[in-house]
């Protein structure tokens, strides 16, 4: 049932599959590094037109969908945002566009957070060369002794990414060129991705570091003396003269757009937002539960963002009629996934670890018992218009970049998916039908 999580429901485009049913090096049944090679092949097929086009790459078995595509588009330029203003701020300017030169430092691309190094080797620049000030205090997540669960999410996760389409060509790029430089087939972890994207990520933190130091000291300095002591096999980057070494990753700590499981399960609860500010908006709940053993532990609110009430709402009025209350009462009862911690009601949910957990999770999705009606309200405001939001984001207007074959109808069987750049056009028979009872019915005993 996983490839049917339907994420048209939230506004997002109709998904491109990656991948499916190749062989050799791109067989990801085979090789993980097929996902690399894959999606390279798939952002190296668009128009030049679509540099600044968004590109949402995720997992394909174990992602989860819960907020609208527009607040996840809203939350990325926030993030973003909040980041180019720190990496300003340690550069000396007002802006990042003040910062010029190939690899003048930004933030453009996000990756969800992880609470372990994985793979584990502290050698490893993915490891060891990353930043360590994420603005969340140590010991947030619980007693800073070493146990995973109360680890910062300090460190690369690359199930979830999103990015323009201009600068995940580039990362892209230059994780084949890792993986063409540094690939040994007797490694136990040869096969991982994450292992070469988060040294690429390593990598262009080292150098900022370097490249900061030059900017106050303004010296000579040998890279491996500003690099932290450790291992005699640490391994220390290198770099010729006029090589890129900045691809704008950055990674989302604070879970807005994405949650990883693994270490986070003490600090994430579905909440419900019953309580209302004066505006009549916004709403909020409060949390008495002390997850992370705080000595002292005092009752705190969470607030649901207004414009999480608002799209909502947006989703639920065409189905008004369905409902036994009004889209704004019905929003308050929605139990949303939250981190309890930063305090982020999520985006997307990836579920590293045990599979069947995601099983009864669909069950406890905000949008699963409306889920025919809303699906088939989504298909039928798809007639009329591909947009993404009513409103400026980044002042921008924003579409979907995929929709339906020509000849596709408003019935939920219309519903499927695009095969990488081949056109081919999967149907609902094919990925989702024989799951149709347990999509749109109860849970089954």
């Amino acid at each position: 049932m996983q490839s049917c999580r339907i994420v048209y429901i939230l506004g997002y485009p109709i998904p491109v599959f990656n991948g499916w049913n190749k062989s050799g090096e791109f067989d990801a049944s085979v090789t993980h590094l097929a996902k690399v090679r894959n999606v390279m092949r798939y952002l190296d097929s668009l128009n030049s037109a679509s540099e600044d086009d968004l590109v949402l790459m995720i997992d394909g078995y174990d992602v989860v969908f819960q907020l609208p595509a527009d607040v996840l588009i809203q939350r990325y330029f926030a993030v973003i945002g909040a980041a180019n203003a720190k990496i300003a701020a340690h550069f000396g300017a007002d802006s990042v566009d003040e910062l010029v030169g190939d690899n003048s430092p930004r933030q453009t691309i996000l990756f969800g957070p992880e609470k372990i190094c994985y793979p584990l080797d502290w050698n490893r620049p993915g490891c060891w060369a990353i930043p360590e000030d994420i603005d969340i205090p140590v010991g947030a997540f619980g007693p800073d002794d070493g146990q995973l669960s109360h680890n910062l999410p300090r460190w690369l996760n690359s199930g979830t990414i999103l990015g323009p389409v201009g600068d995940m060509k580039e990362l892209f790029a230059a994780t084949l060129e890792k993986i063409k430089a540094t690939y040994d087939p007797i490694h136990e972890f040869s096969d991982s991705d994450q292992r070469y994207m988060s040294d690429v990520w390593g990598e262009q933190e080292f150098w900022r570091s370097v490249n900061r130091h030059n900017q106050y000291f303004h010296d000579d300095v040998n890279p491996k003396d500003i690099a932290p002591k450790g291992d005699p096999d640490q391994i220390i980057p290198t770099r010729e003269a006029g090589q890129k070494t900045e691809f704008h990753i950055g990674i989302d700590y604070k879970s807005g757009l994405f949650q990883t499981r693994v270490g986070s399960d003490h600090v994430l609860e579905h909440l419900s937002f019953p309580n209302s500010v004066p505006d009549g908006i916004g709403l909020w709940a409060s949390v008495s539960e002390n997850p992370i053993e705080s000595p002292n532990p005092q009752p705190y609110e969470i607030y649901l963002p207004t414009n999480v009430v608002s799209s909502l709402s947006r989703l639920l009025k065409p189905i008004s009629h369905t409902l036994e209350a009004d889209q704004h009462s019905i929003v308050s009862s929605l139990r949303l996934g939250t981190n309890l911690v930063t305090k982020n009601i999520y985006g997307l949910f990836h579920c590293i670890g045990e599979k069947t957990y995601l099983d009864d999770l669909w069950y406890r999705l905000w949008f699963q018992k409306h889920a025919k009606a809303l699906l088939e309200a989504r298909l039928e405001s798809s007639k009329e218009d591909n947009k993404i939001s009513d409103i400026l984001i980044d002042g921008r207007k924003w579409v979907v970049a995929h929709g339906f074959p020509t000849a596709s109808n408003s019935s939920v069987h219309s519903v499927g998916a695009w095969v990488d750049m081949d056109g081919q056009w999967l149907t609902w028979e094919e990925l989702c039908e024989p799951y149709e009872g347990n999509l749109f019915g109860d849970k089954l005993e």
